[in-house]
């Protein structure tokens, strides 16, 4: 009983294989049927895009393209305006080697027959009268040029250097400008300097600077503006920051220079010494390069 069991089963292993082999291959043949048919259904869609296309093509160009033809211009009478593109060319509307070779052809000979018309203008008859004509006007010409130039010279502004203008007087402190003078009049009378001072062998400051030089090294020098150095001549009226109490020169016999009267007073300014006249601040003596 086993032995049959075993040979059914067997049988049956054997035959299963068998049975489907057929049924695979009508499988197989039939998706390449179906793939073929789509490949040929496509080739037929792109072919008729194609033509569809290309009718569209031809339309337009026959519609909207221009017709070739070279360009007329009776006027100047050169090969160009004789020329005309042939009858294939304004059919189609495109052109060739050929008729590009035409066009450049037609080209050089309307140079050539420009070139061969040209006649070169001949020598200009000068008369005497003419000449006299020509030279008078060459005369005005530059008489004109003459009084032109003066005329902008004189109303060009004068260069700065050459501007002599007196110092600016204002209320406010800045560089190049004076303090305004006092409204009142100074109380007293006025004291006059006298500048022989310089002729007197007691205040001779250059020969004691001479010998106490270490008296005339003051050092540092604070200007309260920031200005900077700007020399200083009698006459020249200061702001008071300059001649306030820290630059005062309290002993002048100190440095051999004389006594300043009432009202005045030796200041240093950098290294010069100015005596001022403390009610105006005007300069009324000065010794530049006094310290060092």
């Amino acid at each position: 009983m086993r032995k049959v069991l075993i040979s059914l089963l067997l049988a049956s292993a054997f035959a299963t294989p068998a049975l489907a082999a057929p049924h695979r291959s009508s499988d197989r043949d039939s998706a390449r049927e179906e793939r073929q048919a789509a490949r040929e259904d496509r080739q037929e869609a792109r072919q008729e895009k194609q033509s569809a296309r290309e009718e569209r093509s031809d339309r337009s160009n026959n519609d909207a393209r221009p017709q070739f033809q070279a360009p007329q211009r009776a006027d100047r009478g050169d090969a160009r305006a004789n020329f005309t593109a042939p009858a294939r060319v304004q059919a189609t509307g495109r052109a060739d080697a050929r008729d590009v070779e035409a066009l450049r052809f037609a080209r050089q000979q309307a140079r050539e027959d420009r070139r061969d018309a040209y006649v070169a203008p001949g020598p200009k008859a000068v008369s005497p009268r003419n000449i006299d004509a020509i030279r008078e006007q060459t005369a005005e010409r530059r008489q004109d040029r003459i009084e032109q130039r003066e005329l902008r010279q004189s109303a060009r502004r004068t260069p700065p250097v050459m501007q002599t203008r007196p110092p600016v007087v204002s209320n406010t402190p800045r560089p190049g400008t004076q303090p305004p003078l006092r409204a009142e009049h100074r109380r007293g009378g006025d004291h006059h300097w006298d500048g022989n001072w310089r002729n007197d062998h007691r205040y001779d400051w250059r020969n004691y600077r001479h010998q106490h030089r270490s008296l005339f090294h003051l050092g540092f020098y604070f200007d309260p503006y920031g200005w900077g150095y700007q020399p200083f001549s009698i006459g020249w009226r200061l702001w008071p920051s300059y001649y306030s109490s820290r630059y005062w020169i309290n002993d002048p016999w100190y440095y051999r220079l004389p006594y300043a009267p009432p009202g005045y007073v030796w200041v240093r300014y950098w290294n010069d010494a100015l005596l001022v006249d403390t009610w105006s601040g005007t300069v009324v003596d000065v010794i530049p390069s006094f310290f060092w």
